[in-house]
């Protein structure tokens, strides 16, 4: 792939975050409507800036942690932040790894089985297929496939909102104007956009190319700002069907909203870019953990693992917690997502802002700690 500035620090850092987040997290809009759009046109649009504001700010961090230490795996990062007690994140983030994957198969089951009138579980087999193939090809494969599948899902997002302002932007217009200003909606969205951003350390390997200070920065802000796009582009063709769109119980409100507008083409055009980013989700986040085993490996045995072994990793994974999730054992989990949330500013975000922060500002960097 080029070296480009424009690839190295915009392209690949954004894709790879977008490609991740989206799938796992926004691409329902389940989650949109939760955190966003209930909070009203003018408040989602808070919320949307608040999450820019979070994901921008944790992002340089965690990006000039690893540069300046070289640590791009979740392994080695957290070590910088918490010392010996590195393994207290690495819980954290198997657990809601798990979590996530699981949740993602059952929305890639469940985008194919609704929309071709198939069994979830072919979803849920193809999902597993493109984690195990993907995570066999290597870094520089997903790299090229996150940036492909973003720029589509961009393109494919631009025309729904041009379908909806040129159909129902006076609508649209009139749902805003009639919204009021508050700050209500930081306090949520900050919980939202710390509950994602978390996962980051996971992809810090899409950060390996970045050389400055300045680079970090630059990739934050583009990461921060192409990742809300989408939120911003939904929010705002949701507004046009405010605030029904909050209170009719739909599985899929995006899917529901595609309905609405009655465009087929567009209905099977967004049902392949999403399922194509939920696998993304897994994938990403596969590839996280097998740059974690690599670490491992090199530091251990003097080599890294093969792509068979990469790919064999990735797939226990995927069956692992597809097996959790139907013992009923991720819903178990589910039940504790207070419990996550709060584990994750324990081990992550104040360990980040205060031990990660001092390091940067002193230039010191990690001391090595060698158990697996």
């Amino acid at each position: 792939m080029s070296k480009s500035f424009f690839v190295r620090v915009m392209l690949i850092p954004a894709a790879v975050w977008l490609s991740v987040f989206f799938g796992g997290s926004m691409g329902s809009g389940i989650e949109l409507i939760q955190y966003v759009t209930i909070n009203g046109p003018i408040g989602g649009l808070i919320a949307i800036a608040t999450i820019a504001v979070v994901v921008g700010f944790v992002m340089y961090l965690c990006f000039e942690i690893a540069r300046q230490n070289k640590a791009y795996d979740y392994r080695e990062f957290s070590k910088i932040i918490l010392g010996k007690g590195w393994w207290l994140y690495e819980i954290v983030i198997l657990i809601s790894m798990i979590i996530v994957i699981a949740i993602s198969s059952t929305a890639a089951g469940t985008v194919i089985g609704k929309h071709l009138d198939a069994n979830i579980y072919i979803g849920q087999t193809i999902l597993l297929a493109v984690v195990i193939f993907f995570t066999y090809k290597g870094r520089e494969f997903i790299e090229k496939s996150m940036a492909v599948a973003s720029v589509s899902l961009l393109v494919v997002l631009s025309i729904v909102v041009g379908y909806v302002f040129f159909n129902l932007g006076d609508v649209t217009a009139a749902n805003f104007s009639k919204d009021n200003v508050s700050v209500a909606p930081v306090g949520v969205a900050f919980q939202y956009a710390l509950v994602n951003i978390s996962f980051f350390p996971l992809l810090l390997f899409g950060a390996r190319q970045l050389a400055t200070s300045k680079e970090s920065l630059v990739a934050s802000i583009s990461a921060a700002v192409v990742g809300v796009l989408p939120l911003l582009a939904l929010h705002y063709a949701f507004v046009s069907h405010y605030p029904e769109i909050i209170s009719n119980g739909a599985d899929v409100p995006v899917y529901w909203l595609l309905e609405t507008l009655n465009s087929a083409w567009l209905i099977d055009v967004y049902v392949v870019i999403l399922f194509v980013l939920i696998t993304q989700t897994g994938v990403g986040m596969m590839q996280g953990f097998v740059e974690r085993l690599d670490s491992y490996m090199q530091k251990s045995k003097g080599k890294k693992m093969t792509p068979l072994q990469h790919s064999a990793s990735a797939g226990f994974m995927v069956v692992l917690s597809l097996i959790l999730s139907s013992m009923g054992i991720v819903a178990l989990i589910l039940a504790g997502y207070s419990f996550l949330f709060m584990s994750f500013i324990a081990v992550f975000f104040i360990p980040l802002i205060t031990v990660g922060v001092y390091k940067l500002v002193k230039g010191k960097s990690t001391t090595v700690v060698n158990e697996f």
